[in-house]
């Protein structure tokens, strides 16, 4: 894989920072659901189940980072500094491939069967321009829970409209019936990353090879309220240089 970059915002305010993974990265996992439902079972064997939500962990790992070579020791510095950001509790952004950092929103929901999306211009733009979704990517489509849903589909033709939007027409119909606005991104780009509470005394950086290289290993959970909170904001975020703002606090407040 290509190079991987952490965009960041420290204690929640300021402008955006970047931690860039050279090269490659080891490992990523993006499959592991955490589901908060209700389960009933009838003595007739039936069963039922209410479902609130479910977000996803994303395990990201690279080994062998090495501090004699200057972009990679940088790498291990950043993520150093990087965990007392993420144990106060504020999210990251990952994106894996740097064009991959592309997100963004529809206007309405889509019934189940449609194969065109429409999608607002890429609200992550201030932390890459180079973020972009083209013919042949991967994106996931979700709606809001509780009755929403997440699937993942391949572009077969992207228009790009007025003011950065994009009409992307997909290699297969939607599966379900999205209602209100659907949350678009590309499918190796995690916008609104936390540490979930059984991490907080796990090290993001470990020596190896008797401290001769260096590994890391994040284990994070989607904070699914913190990306519709920023959407409904209108908010704008802040990109590498220029005004700074707190650009999350305000949306972790809205999306409790």
């Amino acid at each position: 894989m290509s190079q991987t970059a952490i965009y960041w915002y420290p204690m929640g305010s300021g402008n955006v920072q970047t931690i860039t993974i050279p090269r490659f990265i080891t490992t990523l996992e993006d499959d592991d659901p955490e589901v908060s439902a209700a389960t009933s079972e009838t003595i007739a064997g039936g069963m039922r189940r209410q479902l609130y939500g479910d977000w996803r962990r994303v395990v990201i790992t690279r080994q062998h980072l090495r501090p004699e070579i200057a972009d990679e020791a940088e790498a291990i510095r950043g993520l150093r500094s990087l965990q007392s950001h993420l144990l106060a509790g504020f999210s990251i952004g990952v994106a894996v491939d740097t064009t991959a950092a592309w997100g963004g929103f529809t206007v309405s929901g889509a019934p189940r069967g449609t194969s065109l999306i429409g999608v607002l211009a890429n609200t992550y733009s201030p932390w890459s321009s180079a973020g972009d979704v083209a013919v042949g990517d991967e994106i996931v489509l979700q709606s809001r829970s509780p009755v929403g849903a997440r699937e993942v589909h391949r572009a077969a033709n992207v228009i790009s409209g007025t003011s950065g939007g994009k009409i992307i027409t997909l290699q297969r119909p939607t599966y379900y019936d999205h209602t209100g606005s659907i949350f678009v991104r590309r499918r190796t780009f995690y916008p609104h990353l936390k540490m979930p509470e059984d991490q907080l005394e796990t090290p993001i950086v470990t020596s190896s090879s008797n401290g001769q290289t260096f590994d890391f290993r994040l284990e994070l959970r989607e904070d699914v309220a913190e990306w519709w909170a920023l959407n409904e904001s209108g908010d704008t975020l802040a990109g590498a240089t220029g005004q700074g703002q707190r650009p999350f606090e305000r949306q972790q407040r809205r999306g409790k």
